[in-house]
């Protein structure tokens, strides 16, 4: 399941910068407001398999209309977004894809002390063939899916009082939509709920427990295979740092254990964590930096991934118009179940320019390593993408 930090959320929309480029929004009523944009994407990606085995690159279009609706204000408020993603192959129609993705996000403060949060996601997605559950398959077309993910949480406590302690639910799931002789096994949904508390021990600086169960449940277990039912206990403990023009961020440590009801597969316990800190050095330079190490299902074979993932982004205006954007990602993969470690390495590089208030293109060119312990060549490729993108707004 997804994690729901509506700190970070805030922060990256209101994040400080020197930027010229900045979406007008539209009144259509008495606390109604609304702002498209829309992406245009020319590129090259010289790897549309994932793998080492064959060679077959494209030049491409994509195109992202967005649309958010937000009524309300800080005290009680609704936001609702929507992103069509639709991409088109010049030279392997194969791969061409449309997404979409719906999303609601929901605040209310009954008082100074006592609010709700809710969150609602509906994704109509693809895996690029070569990935997910066709890691190890030749597709015609990239794997679709369907996801629902739902989250609730209340706090009790004021943000300037000593403590504040919070419950929160939460229900994901996923289906494929083709491919469904296979896909079938890999339909499944996570109940989650969890509890929360924050200690203050300084002007913007709290303490905090975060603590966890998850339930995943599979539609249908594989004819010859054992069933991938488990349970999810975290329990972390750690520090928020809350926001300032120079910073705010997450730290938090703890243990995991998931237990498989299938006693044949192998548990896990383990050392966990979630980071997420935002850095401003100044008005125009922004880093940020996501870390996590958790459990999480195979798409394909092995009980469980032991995965730890570090990410980096840097953006920095160089003048009022021009800045550069780099984004690092680095993940570690042990699989139980499979002999097999996997490293991913990812790399974009882009350079924006803002041309007028409602208009800006990014050059960018994006690297992608995969290196296993195994040998077989869809494990172990590299990936080379390079375009140009156009984001109009009103």
């Amino acid at each position: 399941m997804k994690q729901h930090w509506g700190w970070i959320l805030a922060a990256l929309a209101t994040g400080v910068s020197a930027t010229e480029f900045e979406p007008a929004r539209l009144r259509l009523g008495e606390g109604v407001q609304f702002q498209p944009t829309m992406g245009l994407e020319y590129g090259y990606d010289d790897n549309l398999l994932h793998t080492s085995a064959e060679s077959l690159d494209s030049q491409y279009l994509r195109i992202t209309p967005e649309l958010q609706f937000v009524w309300g204000r800080r005290i009680s408020h609704l936001k609702a977004g929507y992103v069509l993603d639709a991409a088109s192959y010049f030279d392997s129609s194969d791969d061409n894809y449309i997404d979409h993705d719906l999303n609601l996000i929901g605040h209310h403060e009954f008082t100074a002390r006592h609010r709700v949060d809710a969150t609602y996601d509906y994704i109509k997605g693809h895996q690029a063939r070569g990935t997910g559950i066709a890691e190890f398959s030749e597709t015609d077309e990239p794997v679709e899916f369907t996801e629902h993910d739902a989250y609730g949480a209340y706090e009790f406590g004021a943000q300037t009082a000593r403590m504040q302690l919070g419950v929160n639910l939460g229900y994901y799931q996923r289906t494929y939509d083709n491919f469904r002789e296979r896909s079938q096994y890999r339909d499944y949904d996570t109940f989650r709920y969890g509890a929360t508390a924050k200690w203050r021990v300084g002007a913007r600086t709290k303490l905090l427990l975060d603590l966890s169960d998850s339930d995943i449940s599979y539609d249908r277990v594989e004819p010859g295979q054992l069933s991938r039912d488990s349970n999810v206990t975290r329990g972390l403990v750690g520090v928020i740092w809350e926001a300032t023009a120079k910073s705010e961020g997450r730290a938090a440590f703890g243990v995991e254990d998931k237990r498989f009801d299938d006693s044949g597969r192998e548990d896990f316990t383990g050392f966990a964590w979630d980071v997420a800190f935002i850095w401003r050095p100044t008005t125009y330079s922004t880093l940020e930096l996501i870390s996590a190490r958790e459990s999480k299902d195979p798409f394909t074979n092995g009980d469980y991934v032991e995965e730890s993932s570090y990410e980096l982004g840097w953006e920095h205006y160089w003048q009022e118009r021009w800045a550069t954007n780099l984004e690092l990602l680095y993940a570690d993969k042990d699989y139980t179940g499979d002999d097999r470690e996997d490293e991913v390495t990812k790399i974009r590089v882009g350079v924006i320019y803002e041309f007028r208030r409602w208009l800006k293109f990014e050059p960018f060119y994006s690297y992608w390593d995969n290196s296993s312990t195994r040998t077989d060549p869809q494990l172990n490729y590299d990936k080379n993408q390079f375009g140009l993108v156009m984001t109009l707004a009103l």
